[in-house]
């Protein structure tokens, strides 16, 4: 059913991968760690492990993964947000990221995003998925205030303060 994947040497040396349609970001993250703890267990047992820096977390090819390596993400479908004059404001104060559906490159152009958190470092796992918890869930307050034609000024405030440690 794909919803647990482990990719070697694609991009990273190893990327781990629980998804599935719908908003049960619970029921992903348990899989997550779950998998994780058994792919890391297989692992020590014939003698291999993780790179792990008590400095800097986990390491990897890329740089901007050093920390938890943690990327969650959500598709999301939100047209009126995204053509609003502080999209990328509102992305930044939640210290979200965008992709396109089809990957890092890829433009959406309809409004459908792969929105994930831009931060790895100095936060632990549990902590980058409650923040894209509250901040997706901000993002969605805010298509249905304009969908029904209202003004998100209070919202745009509050994706100041939301995902603050």
């Amino acid at each position: 059913d794909k919803k647990f994947l482990v990719w070697v040497n694609e991009e990273d040396h190893a990327r781990v991968i629980s998804m599935q349609q719908g908003g049960d970001f619970k029921e992903v993250f348990e899989r997550f760690c779950t998998g994780l703890n058994k792919v890391e267990a297989a692992m020590k047992s014939s003698g291999a492990g993780f790179q792990f820096s008590d400095h800097l977390g986990y390491l990897s090819t890329c740089p901007s993964n050093l920390g938890t390596a943690l990327r969650a993400s959500v598709h999301i479908n939100v047209p009126k947000v995204a053509v609003h004059p502080q999209f990328k404001k509102i992305l930044e104060n939640l210290r979200f990221e965008t992709r396109g559906l089809h990957g890092e490159d890829s433009d959406s152009g309809i409004g459908m995003y792969d929105i994930s958190n831009l931060d790895r470092l100095g936060f632990t796992e549990l902590e980058l998925v409650q923040q894209v918890v509250n901040g997706v869930n901000l993002i969605i307050e805010m298509e249905k205030k304009l969908l029904a034609g209202g003004n998100i000024d209070d919202l745009i405030k509050k994706s100041e303060t939301v995902n603050k440690k």
